[in-house]
């Protein structure tokens, strides 16, 4: 197990929080908070955690109101609800908040694909560049998957990303169009590059419109 990084469990039904922090000790370590307050206090006692796992009802509060308040300190944070329903205002709410959404019990499968998606966050290289990838998100109305591509894309090559992300080719060429529709740019390379301008240079701004859309020295954009 990878000594960086931890994921914190907030789930007041014993069973399922003791299965949850079994199986994402497998990866990282892992730490059980059992209502809103004990969670609140763990989220202010550091700001670098890998992922949440939250269920939204809890004893002294919402779990939807916890993973509002976990957003501010940390935007870009993976977050996976639970729920024993499925309630589309819930759904919708989490989609909101940007956070993936599940059933409970949730599957094993329903884990590993939040573990390995809140992981390739942690390559994530500082705040400032959260921040500005996080603002490009919002701004643009990117999806939890589409933003996570561009997160990613900013430390690992194209030809890293089908694996790093867990996607079929044809999948990530669907959310790369998808982005590049959305920003105005004409390669991920360019829209990737622009974002890094604006982490250096402190920029309060969104970079759209393609800073740089020249093809790449291999040819072509890589966008596509």
């Amino acid at each position: 197990m990878s000594a960086s990084g931890t994921f914190l469990v907030v789930e007041d039904e014993l069973a399922t929080a003791h299965a949850l922090v079994r199986l994402l000790r497998r990866y990282r370590e892992t730490e059980a908070a059992f209502s809103v307050q004990q969670a609140e206090r763990a989220l202010t006692r550091r700001g670098d955690w890998t992922g949440l796992v939250v269920d939204i009802g809890l004893p002294d509060g919402s779990g939807l109101g916890l993973v509002s308040r976990a957003r501010d300190r940390q935007p870009l944070l993976p977050v996976l609800v639970l729920t024993g329903r499925h309630d589309p205002e819930v759904i919708n709410k989490s989609y909101q908040l940007r956070a993936d959404f599940v059933c409970k019990p949730p599957s094993e499968e329903n884990i590993l694909t939040f573990v390995r998606h809140a992981i390739a966050f942690e390559r994530i290289p500082d705040e400032r560049l959260m921040s500005v990838v996080e603002e490009l998100s919002r701004g643009c109305d990117l999806t939890i998957r589409e933003t996570e591509v561009v997160a990613i894309a900013l430390s690992k090559s194209r030809a890293q990303l089908t694996e790093t992300l867990g996607v079929t080719e044809n999948t990530l060429k669907s959310l790369v169009r998808s982005i590049l529709g959305k920003t105005d740019h004409g390669s991920l390379d360019s829209l990737t590059k622009s974002l890094l301008r604006g982490a250096l240079e402190g920029s309060g701004e969104l970079l759209l419109g393609g800073l740089d859309d020249r093809p790449d020295p291999d040819g072509g954009p890589t966008g596509l």
